[in-house]
């Protein structure tokens, strides 16, 4: 015997198809997918739970204050020299061949001479 699914058109119109022995299992499978649907009906679960608790009480008791953030902002309009050089090469006529770069784990265009992966992220000078 089988049992047959049909999901509704809402929930994406599904046709599940289910072979099930003996003829006994098919019935007791029948009556605990009636009843988990009966139940199921009646307070369905959505995927959220929500409890709705005391009152929150005052806003002035739910504000937190705000802490200064530990970071320096360098307002600096010059970028680094090997910011400039890597990107303002006017003589470059083709890509510098790919090179496996242990420090990152993948292939990079070669570095021009005397400049390191740490250069290239110091955009901003630091004094």
């Amino acid at each position: 015997m089988a049992l047959v699914l049909e999901s509704s058109l809402q929930s994406g119109g599904f046709v599940l198809g289910f072979r099930v022995d003996p003829v006994e299992k098919l019935h007791e499978v029948v009556k605990e997918i009636q009843s988990l649907h009966r139940v199921y009906s009646t307070s369905p679960i959505f995927g959220v739970e929500f409890e709705h608790g005391d009152n929150p009480g005052n806003i002035e008791e739910l504000v937190i204050e705000n802490l200064p953030d530990d970071v320096d902002i360098v307002e600096d309009d010059e970028p680094s020299d090997a910011f400039a050089a890597y990107f303002a090469d006017g003589n470059k006529q083709k890509d510098r061949p790919p090179v496996f770069s242990e420090e990152l784990g993948l292939a990079i265009e070669k570095l021009k001479d005397g400049f390191t992966l740490s250069n290239l992220w110091e955009v901003v000078e630091h004094k």
